[in-house]
């Protein structure tokens, strides 16, 4: 059971739960959760803070500095900035907010986003590959034998050193969500595209690491995809990941929601001899309990 960005006052401000959200902080839940028979997990994007935090407020040395100015990263949030990981005051920071999130409160895993701030240049000793690798080293050794799913990193400085890793962009709540979305940020926010990552992308599944393909929607309420769309997402997303993921509401799940997703859990577990054929559309051939099984994907729909 993850929890994801909201949970903080500010992004950057992980020592402190938001107090009208969480105002007993997230012990109780983690503890709840595991006496339920969940691991925990928790969002963080450990080398970056928003505008509006106290990091950025109260220590502007910790930021990094490109021609004397603070380096923006996007507009999310209140527009967010690199931390500089060659400061021995913020790596002390986040070695005591790894400490405070697995072992205080009590997480098993930490969906670490945004990791690519830590390695926005290179330098004249240091290829930016290279620190983004030394960034990627510097988690592990915080966060021990807890599980990481890591986010926002290139693919290769994550190989063999996360547990999961995103490997695509984020879905939208319809298929290719609005265009001028694409003027804020650098990599698009689209389902349509998201399948495509998550096929194309499929090898690196059980070798580099878990495969996250973000989530799947069985809801109705707040999504705009098709059923088509909808049970396309899902499919893909089952035969091809390390890790399952919804952020649907299960408790409002009708009879069939429940079958559908006790359906994409038991295609995850079972699937076997899975082949891609792209030499025209995406055609997908498995075998479910002895049965062989096709999802054909059009490219032009893609």
């Amino acid at each position: 059971f993850q929890i994801d960005d909201g949970w903080e006052a500010k992004v950057g401000d992980w020592l402190e739960t938001d107090p009208a959200k969480f105002p007993h902080g997230l012990r109780p839940l983690a503890d709840a959760a595991h006496e339920s028979g969940f691991l925990t997990g928790l969002w963080l994007a450990p080398f970056v803070c928003e505008k509006e935090s106290a990091v950025y407020r109260d220590h502007p040395d910790w930021l990094l500095q490109v021609n004397g100015q603070p380096w923006c990263c996007g507009s999310n949030w209140s527009s967010f900035y690199a931390l500089d990981i060659d400061n021995p005051e913020v790596l002390d920071y986040l070695q005591t907010v790894f400490d405070r999130v697995l072992n205080d409160w009590g997480f098993d895993l930490v969906k670490l986003d945004f990791l690519y701030g830590a390695a926005t240049f290179g330098g004249a000793s240091e290829s930016r590959a290279a620190r983004m690798q030394r960034a990627m080293a510097l988690l592990r050794t915080w966060c021990g034998d807890k599980l990481i799913l890591g986010c926002g990193v290139p693919v290769m400085p994550a190989f063999g050193v996360v547990d999961y890793c995103r490997i695509g962009c984020d879905v939208s709540l319809d298929w290719d969500d609005v265009w001028y979305m694409r003027l804020f940020h650098r990599e698009r926010v689209s389902t349509k595209q998201s399948i495509g990552n998550t096929v194309f992308r499929r090898q690196l599944n059980g070798r580099a690491y878990g495969s996250d393909p973000e989530v799947f929607f069985l809801r109705e309420e707040n999504c705009k995809l098709t059923p088509q769309q909808k049970d396309q997402l899902a499919t893909v997303n089952a035969l091809f990941s390390g890790i399952l993921l919804t952020s649907d509401m299960p408790s409002r799940y009708t009879l069939e929601m429940r079958e559908q997703y006790a359906a994409l859990r038991d295609l995850s577990a079972h699937t076997e001899n899975i082949c891609v054929d792209a030499d025209h559309d995406i055609c997908i051939r498995y075998t479910l309990h002895g049965q062989e099984k096709t999802l054909v994907l059009e490219k032009k729909k893609l």
